[in-house]
């Protein structure tokens, strides 16, 4: 396969960069880059060489002239030399069988300053009606289909027909007729050209006139087909409309086109197609065209929000909610408000607004829930599930499109990270109840989905849980809803089959949620997808430098789309890899070229929004330091950490690593310490652990051996100590974790350095430095060689 591209039109961030570089790293085939230039005089010689069949040295003066006039430029070449031919300056000898040419006329001949000129040159030596073709199929772009030439060939004033007259430019090689069927300029240079040879004065006019041909002559089919091209056309030349009723057809179509530009993922397109329509209309259609003002401003608001413009958003948001009459008038735009509050890290006050907003419509909610509160709602909710088989359910009656759950839906999420973190229940609990009561919806996937978040993380019932799970999606299945899949797959994939399944088999689906969340405009869970995504491969141990190349992607996007408060939760993650990575001027400070931890922490601590911010700084510092040997300082930052569970209690990376790793600094304090003072924390790590490790062995069994060995340690108790590194190294390995089988080598490694079997520990630490090598921890290969090899 070979493809090529313009280096200015392909940066960084473009998705075809992105692409090679999965290839790259997937291995499944070898990409060579071959950065092409203009031609030197050497190619350029060779070229005319082999066209002319003559040896190089006998066209060495002809290409030095030709290099001068053209600068190298390889379609420049082309055309010049056609043009050299046509002008009898380059010719076939029929007495010497050879080509000769004219050095003196060449040298005299003038030539335009850019390519584009001078194909514009050529151009106009060729007949009038070929002209006219050429402008009308430059006025559509580099290809046009050949059906538009014969819709506009139906107006009764064309005498010649548009694709007969394209055919001469074919026989030109300005043009070439491609599967369509269609005709495609042979280069973007000469569509450039032709372009200029309509008069700048009247190219708005000449777009009209084309869009206004279109519109009139398409079939309904042909509108449907062609619906794009048709608003193109009549936008580029939309100033020059005077008539009211017209502006107002062209605006309601382009409106079309927009949202059929939106559904199609394609948000630019459709925001420039909204943008147009939006200066066709004027004050008085607020009165005499109010659904199509309503219309037009929501939709553009709602794709300025996924394009992450919240500055242009909020105008359009407010011109709304100022011409609004009624709470129905207000509720999409008081949706896509709440939507970009929560994006920008306002919480508050995208709950709140919510509130108000389904208080309106019904459904009120306490000021300041009580801890009782919760559990008596929690109890009728699993009352009424537990008369239904999960047959029932799939069966309920399907609702009608309802306002309250999509505000519900809303403000799940913001409700769980927040400080109003005792409404999250109320919220899920709610969109439960309405779904058993007034049947199911879209929405109802993410209130059964979160339902089953709340059975796992809060009140510890995996297997409930994980039935809730599964029953969202089977609901997803049922709707067949793209919108809601990206957060349905994070809700399940990220927090709940993690308690059951093996975590690496989560992975796939949540980078595809990102994939399809982008896909249908959800970029607010496309990029919680992102963060999971990330943070579940951080904790299983994938190859850290990859990993990182992925996080900056993500990080990207996610300024990109303005999705500033997911951005903040991840940047403790990609600091922590870095620091892996080597990195960072101190492995257990998360402090370099992502971010400061004493200045993130200040300003998150401050924030009462800001509590799952600090609870995920905390864990990464506390992990690092345990990983790098400093047992008191993250036995300090774990104390200080307490209300992670609170936060984070049904995120499965993050809770069960917290106690592993807070189970291991308590019996590596003990060991020096003593016992007791250790004592209640090292029991609940590795009673919790049993309990997990018996539901998900996979991701828990070689954790809880690890917490074994290290206890029989403690205790003195050799045989069961050495038992149980084994099992906990062999178990980490066919688990996959290659991060944690380094971890239970270098903990064996420590335990029989202090038996005084060097040789034996020696071999282990070597072991340990080739896992983390695997992963990419140089840091902690430089941190093991430094301590013990």
């Amino acid at each position: 396969l070979v493809g090529c591209y313009r280096s200015n039109e392909v940066g960084p961030e473009h998705s075809l960069t992105a692409h090679l570089e999965e290839i790259r790293r997937s291995r499944r085939a070898d990409i060579t880059t071959i950065c092409i230039s203009n031609l030197d005089k050497k190619s350029v010689n060779y070229l005319l060489s082999d066209l002319l069949r003559l040896l190089p040295r006998r066209t060495e003066s002809l290409a030095s002239l030709v290099l001068q006039k053209t600068g190298g430029n390889a379609l420049f070449v082309e055309q010049f030399l056609s043009s050299l031919h046509d002008e009898g300056l380059l010719r076939f000898s029929l007495m010497t069988r050879q080509w000769e040419w004219d050095m003196d006329g060449i040298l005299a001949r003038d030539i335009e300053d850019t390519v584009v000129e001078f194909v514009r040159a050529k151009l106009l030596r060729l007949a009038p009606e070929v002209h006219e073709a050429l402008k009308i199929a430059a006025a559509f772009g580099t290809q046009c289909h050949e059906d538009l030439f014969n819709i506009i060939d139906k107006d009764p004033c064309r005498l010649v027909r548009t694709a007969s007259a394209l055919d001469v430019a074919v026989s030109e090689g300005l043009m070439a007729k491609v599967e369509g069927p269609a005709y495609r300029f042979t280069h973007d240079q000469v569509q450039s050209a032709a372009y200029l040879l309509i008069p700048r004065s009247i190219r708005e006019a000449f777009h009209l006139q084309i869009g206004r041909s279109l519109l009139k002559h398409s079939s309904d089919e042909d509108m449907d087909k062609y619906l794009f091209v048709v608003v193109d056309q009549l936008h580029r030349g939309a100033g020059l409309i005077t008539d009211r009723d017209e502006k107002a057809n062209l605006a309601q179509l382009g409106l079309l086109a927009g949202k059929k530009a939106y559904a199609c993922s394609a948000f630019l397109p459709a925001l420039s197609f909204m943008s147009t329509s939006l200066g066709l209309v004027v004050d008085d259609d607020w009165d005499r065209r109010r659904s199509l003002c309503f219309d037009l401003y929501n939709s553009c608001a709602e794709t300025e929000f996924v394009l992450g413009d919240f500055e242009t958003m909020k105008r359009h948001l407010d011109r709304i909610f100022q011409m609004a009459q009624s709470l129905q008038e207000t509720l999409r735009a008081s949706y896509t408000l709440v939507q970009s509050l929560i994006a920008q890290g306002d919480t508050m006050n995208a709950i709140d607004t919510a509130l108000a907003v389904l208080e309106s419509l019904g459904e009120v909610f306490p000021s300041d829930a009580s801890k009782m509160l919760v559990q008596q709602e929690l109890i009728a909710t699993h009352k009424i599930l537990s008369t239904k088989t999960e047959a029932e359910l799939l069966q309920l009656n399907v609702a009608e499109e309802d306002d309250k759950m999509k505000f519900l839906n809303l403000i799940s999420t913001a409700t769980y990270t927040g400080n109003k973190q005792t409404l999250f229940p109320l919220v899920v609990c709610r969109m439960v109840r309405l779904s058993l009561s007034h049947g199911v919806c879209a929405e109802s996937t993410v209130g059964f989905g979160f339902y089953g978040v709340i059975l796992c993380g809060h009140l510890g019932d995996l297997d409930g849980g994980y039935r809730f799970g599964r029953l969202a999606i089977s609901i997803l299945k049922k709707f067949q809803s793209r919108n809601f899949h990206c957060r349905v797959q994070c809700l399940n994939y990220g927090f709940i089959a993690n308690w059951r399944e093996p975590i690496q088999s989560s992975m796939p689906h949540l980078k595809r949620a990102v994939d399809v969340g982008l896909t249908v405009g959800d970029t607010e869970y496309a990029m919680v997808g992102a963060h999971l995504y990330t943070g579940t491969a951080l904790c299983v141990g994938y190859p850290l430098d990859t990993l990182y190349k992925e996080m900056k992607l993500y990080s990207n996007q996610m300024m990109e789309y303005k999705q500033q408060y997911i951005w903040y939760y991840n940047v403790p993650l990609r600091q922590a890899t870095l620091n892996l990575l080597g990195r960072s001027a101190d492995p257990i400070k998360l402090v370099g070229e992502e971010m400061d931890e004493d200045n993130l922490l200040h300003n998150a601590e401050e924030n009462p929004n800001q509590g799952l911010l600090v609870a995920v700084i905390y864990f990464y510092k506390m992990w690092l330091q345990y990983l790098f040997g400093e047992h008191d300082l993250a036995a300090a930052t774990a104390k200080k950490n307490k209300s992670i569970v609170t936060h984070v209690a049904a995120r499965f990376p993050v809770h069960c690593n917290h106690i592993f790793f807070e189970g291991l600094i308590a019996l590596a304090l003990a060991r020096r310490d003593g016992k007791i003072e250790h004592k209640d924390t090292i029991e609940k790590a590795m009673a919790q652990m049993k309990i997990w490790a018996s539901t998900a062995p996979w991701n828990c069994q070689h954790k809880l051996e690890l917490l074994k060995a290290e206890y029989a340690y403690l205790e003195g108790d050799v045989d069961a100590a050495v038992l149980g590194y084994e099992i906990a190294v062999k178990l980490a390995a066919e688990h996959r974790f290659v991060n944690e089988e380094a971890l239970a080598l270098e903990r064996a490694g420590i335990f029989y350095l202090n038996e005084h079997e060097h040789a034996t520990a020696h071999g282990l630490f070597v072991r340990a430095c080739d896992c983390y090598e695997r992963w990419g921890a140089s840091s902690k290969v430089s941190h093991i060689k430094r301590q013990y090899l």
